[in-house]
Formats: structure tokens, C-alpha cells, sequence
């Protein structure tokens, strides 16, 4: 084995063992019960999240149907919405940091039309700087943290619903975002 082979080994093995021992975790499929292998998505108003859930559900094996009905379990999303508000002030009376919350509603209608998930809440939030001289940049930034909220939130819902097995009605899980904002609707 030659020495730039090696440098290159060694250098991928280090950074698989710094990234696995940070706790960064590639997201994966999540393992659904049965009862939820055919799937409704009733998301309110056509957006980022409807799509990111179908392809985190389908990724899990879910088959997803258009419409609801007998067989058929539907992941309802009565709530979905956005809220940004300042978080410091400069010395001027300036905005200089915002926080996005981002606020989300489900329940799991089963098969045979019974709740099988409580309506739950997951409350997840970013903060990002703000710069007078940048407005178009922050335009982009925060669009960047609410795809990523979305993101972020399509998982949560999933390993809610992996954790809630498919069995009977449960409690609802815990918080699921370590940048969970309590209190913020």
C-alpha cells in the first residue's frame, strides 16, 4: 500500500470515528408498524412538509394513498405554521438576532377509523443574526432555516410515530427537539 493511500485511510477512518463519537447520525428510515404501512396525509395547505413527510414515509416502506378510508391510516396535520420574532436589540433600537419557531400539530387516525396517535405538539426553533446591510441575504436565511425546520420535523414526526409502535392510544412522546421552544405558538 503505497503512502497516499494510507494518509487517505487513515484520514477517512478518523473522521468516521469524530463524527459517529459528535453524535452525527445519517437519517434513516424509520421502522412503522404495520398498521400504518398504508397511509392518507392530511396536511394543512400544500406545503414543504407534506412533501418531506411522503418521502420520509415512503423511504419507511409506507405506501401512501390519495385518498382516506377503510385500511387505510391517515396522518392528520391540523397545524403547521411558522412565527419569527425578535430576539435582541442593539443599543440603537435595532433588531440584531431573530428566532423562527416552527410549530406543528398530529394526530394518526388507523385503520379502522379509531385514533391510534393523540393529537401531539412538536415545537421546534432557530435563531439567525440580522444585518441592516445584508436584507437580501437574511431573505435567504431565513428560508434556509425554515426548510430545515421542515426537515428536521418530518424526522421527529416519524420517530414519534416509530416509538408509538402503531399499538393503542398512548401518551404523547416527549419533546423531540433539543431547540424546543415551550411556550411559543
Amino acid at each position: 500500500m503505497n503512502m497516499p493511500m494510507l494518509r487517505r485511510l487513515v484520514l477517512l477512518t478518523l473522521s468516521a470515528l469524530l463524527l459517529s463519537g459528535c453524535g452525527f447520525h445519517l437519517r434513516r428510515s424509520a421502522q412503522l408498524a404495520p398498521a400504518l404501512q398504508r397511509m392518507h396525509l392530511d396536511v394543512s395547505g400544500d406545503n414543504a412538509l407534506t412533501r418531506q413527510l411522503a418521502t420520509a414515509l415512503r423511504l419507511s416502506g409506507v405506501t401512501l394513498e390519495d385518498h382516506g378510508g377503510p385500511g387505510i391510516a391517515t396522518l392528520r396535520v391540523p397545524v403547521n405554521s411558522f412565527n419569527t420574532q425578535a430576539l435582541t436589540l442593539t443599543g440603537y433600537a435595532s433588531v440584531s438576532e431573530y428566532v423562527v419557531y416552527y410549530r406543528v400539530e398530529f394526530e394518526v387516525i388507523g385503520t379502522d377509523g379509531k385514533l391510534l396517535v393523540p393529537l401531539q405538539t412538536v415545537r421546534m426553533s432557530r435563531d439567525f443574526n440580522f444585518s441592516p446591510t445584508q436584507v437580501i441575504g437574511n431573505a435567504g436565511q431565513q428560508e434556509q432555516i425554515q426548510r430545515s425546520l421542515v426537515d428536521d420535523m418530518a424526522q421527529a414526526i416519524l420517530m414519534r410515530l416509530q416509538a408509538q409502535g402503531g399499538g393503542v392510544v398512548g401518551t404523547p412522546a416527549a419533546a423531540s427537539s433539543a431547540a424546543s421552544a415551550p411556550g411559543h405558538d
